[in-house]
C-alpha cells in the first residue's frame, strides 16, 4: 500500500489529468451524446489542437533555450484557466452554440495553452529531479483509466463538466506539488562534450516515436466504427487499454522495486503496432476491432513512455526541460496530425481503394520492422547515455570536459577529479599537502563556476549516476 502511494504522487496525478484531459475531451463518445459522434480524425477541433500544440512544443525551446517558463509565476494560474476555457469553447459549439469562430478559436487556446501546461509539468520535474518513470506511468494509468469510465457512465453533460475541470485539477496539483517540493534549483547541464553523445540518440528515439504514431494514428483512422461490435465506444476503450498497459508497465516497482524496463517497453509497443495492422489485414468486424484497440494503445502508450524518457534526461541534465517537453509532447501530436492528415488527404482524394489501404499496410508493417531494429540498435546507446562511466579514465575524460567548460583552473580541476573519485575534502587535504580550508575554497569556487548547490548534486553531474529507464 505504501509503494503504490509513492507511485500516486501529487506530480503524477496531476500529469495524468493533463492526459485525461487530452484523452477523454475526443475519444469518449459520451462526450458527444446530443449530437453525432465524430471520429477525432473528421473532428476539426482536434485537428487545430493538435497543430497548434505541437507549433508551440516546438518554437518553445527555441525561444527559451536554457530559461524556465515556471519563473513567469503567473502562467501556473492563467494556463490551466485558459485550457478550462477553451475546452467549454469547442463543447458549446459541439452542443449549442454553432459559431465556427468560437469553434476554431477554442481550438488554438486549447492547444496553445495546453502546451505551456505540459511545459511547466516539465519544469516541475526539472526542479524535484524526480526521473521516477514508474510514478508517471501509473499515475497515468489510474487517472486516465478512471477518466475514461467516468466520462462514459456519468450523464453527458456531467461528462463535459468533468472534461473541462480536469485542466484545472493538473493546475492545482501543480501548485500543491511545487509548495512540497524544494524547487529552489534546477539540474545544471552538462558540458558540451558530455551531452553531444546523446543528441544522435535522442533525435532517432523521437523520430521513431514520431513515424511510429504516423502508422498508429492512420491505421486506427481507417477503421470505420460503425462497422465495430462496439461501435464508436472502440474509441475509449482504445485509450483506455493504453492506461492498463502502463499500470502493467508500473506492476514491476509496485510488486518487486524494479525499474521499468523503457526501452524494451517501446520497442514492444513496436510490435502491438505491427499487430495492428496484422489484424486489419485479417478482416472480420471483431479483427478490425482489435486492430483499432491495438493501434490506439500503442499510439497513448508512446506518449507517455516518450516522456518518461525524457524526464530522465532532464533530471541528469543532458537536455533542458524545455527542450525534453517539447520534444517529448512535440513529436507525439505532429505524428498524430500527419497520420490523420494522410488519411483525410487519401480519402478526400478517393485513393483510398482496398489495393491502395493493402500496399499501404505492407509498407507500414515493413518500415515498423525497421524501426525495431533501430531502436535494439539505440537501446545500447541509451542504456551508455544513462549508466555512470564505471572505469577512472571516464571518469577523467569528464572532468576535462567538465573543467573545460566552466573555465576551472588546473588545482580546481585536479580537486573536481579527487571529489568524483570519493575522496572528502580532509582526504584531499592531506592528498594535496594542502590546508581544509583551502580545499573547502577551492570547492566552493566549483560549485560557483558549474551552479551547483551541493556536494551530492555536483556528484550526480560528475558521474552521470542515474537509474535505469
Amino acid at each position: 500500500m505504501a509503494q503504490r502511494r509513492s507511485l500516486l504522487t501529487a506530480a503524477s496525478c496531476g500529469l495524468g489529468f493533463f492526459w485525461a484531459w487530452c484523452y477523454c475531451l475526443w475519444f469518449v463518445p459520451n462526450i458527444y451524446t446530443g449530437t453525432a459522434v465524430v471520429p477525432p480524425g473528421e473532428n476539426w477541433s482536434w485537428l487545430v489542437v493538435l497543430g497548434s500544440a505541437a507549433l508551440v512544443h516546438f518554437v518553445l525551446p527555441w525561444l527559451l533555450k536554457t530559461r524556465r517558463l515556471s519563473s513567469l509565476g503567473w502562467l501556473r494560474f492563467v494556463v490551466p484557466l485558459a485550457t478550462v476555457a477553451g475546452t467549454v469553447g469547442i463543447e458549446l459549439t459541439e452542443r449549442l452554440v454553432p459559431s465556427l469562430a468560437l469553434y476554431y478559436g477554442a481550438a488554438v487556446v486549447c492547444g496553445v495553452s495546453s502546451a505551456f501546461l505540459f511545459h511547466l509539468w516539465g519544469d516541475h520535474y526539472a526542479a524535484t529531479r524526480n526521473g521516477d518513470a514508474e510514478s508517471i506511468a501509473f499515475g497515468f494509468g489510474v487517472v486516465v483509466l478512471a477518466s475514461i469510465v467516468l466520462t462514459s457512465l456519468m450523464p453527458s453533460a456531467l461528462s463535459n463538466v468533468y472534461v473541462a475541470l480536469t485542466p484545472l485539477a493538473s493546475g492545482a496539483l501543480l501548485a500543491i506539488a511545487r509548495r512540497r517540493a524544494d524547487t529552489s534549483s534546477y539540474p545544471a547541464l552538462l558540458p558540451k562534450a558530455s551531452r553531444k553523445t546523446s543528441r544522435n540518440a535522442i533525435v532517432r528515439v523521437c523520430l521513431i516515436a514520431f513515424l511510429t504514431c504516423v502508422i498508429c494514428t492512420f491505421m486506427w483512422a481507417i477503421v470505420p466504427l460503425e462497422q465495430l461490435p462496439i461501435g464508436f465506444d472502440a474509441m475509449a476503450l482504445g485509450v483506455a487499454a493504453g492506461a492498463v498497459l502502463m499500470i502493467v508497465a508500473a506492476l514491476p516497482k509496485l510488486l518487486f522495486n524494479e525499474k521499468m524496463p523503457t526501452g524494451r517497453i517501446l520497442t514492444w509497443m513496436l510490435v502491438l503496432a505491427a499487430f495492428g495492422i496484422a489484424l486489419y489485414l485479417a478482416g472480420g468486424s471483431e479483427a478490425l476491432m482489435l486492430s483499432y484497440i491495438a493501434s490506439m494503445a500503442s499510439s497513448v502508450a508512446l506518449d507517455v513512455l516518450l516522456a518518461t524518457y525524457f524526464v530522465a534526461l532532464i533530471v541528469k541534465g543532458y537536455v533542458a526541460s524545455s527542450t525534453a517537453f517539447g520534444y517529448s509532447e512535440g513529436f507525439i501530436c505532429a505524428g498524430m496530425l500527419v497520420g490523420n492528415v494522410l488519411h483525410n488527404g487519401l480519402e478526400a482524394a478517393g485513393l483510398l481503394s482496398e489495393q491502395t489501404v493493402l500496399d499501404i499496410c505492407l509498407a507500414f508493417m515493413c518500415a515498423l520492422m525497421l524501426l525495431v531494429v533501430l531502436l535494439n540498435d539505440q537501446q545500447r546507446s541509451i542504456h551508455e547515455i544513462m549508466t555512470a562511466p564505471r572505469k577512472p579514465s571516464a571518469l577523467e575524460r569528464h572532468a576535462a570536459a567538465i573543467a573545460d567548460e566552466f573555465k576551472l583552473s588546473a588545482r580546481e580541476f585536479e580537486i573536481l577529479e579527487l571529489l568524483g573519485q570519493g575522496f572528502t575534502a580532509q582526504g584531499i587535504a592531506k592528498r594535496m599537502v594542502i590546508s581544509p580550508y583551502t580545499v573547502q575554497t577551492h570547492i566552493k569556487h566549483i560549485y560557483q563556476k558549474m551552479g551547483i548547490h551541493s556536494r551530492t548534486e555536483l556528484l550526480d553531474y560528475l558521474t552521470l549516476r542515474q537509474t535505469d529507464a
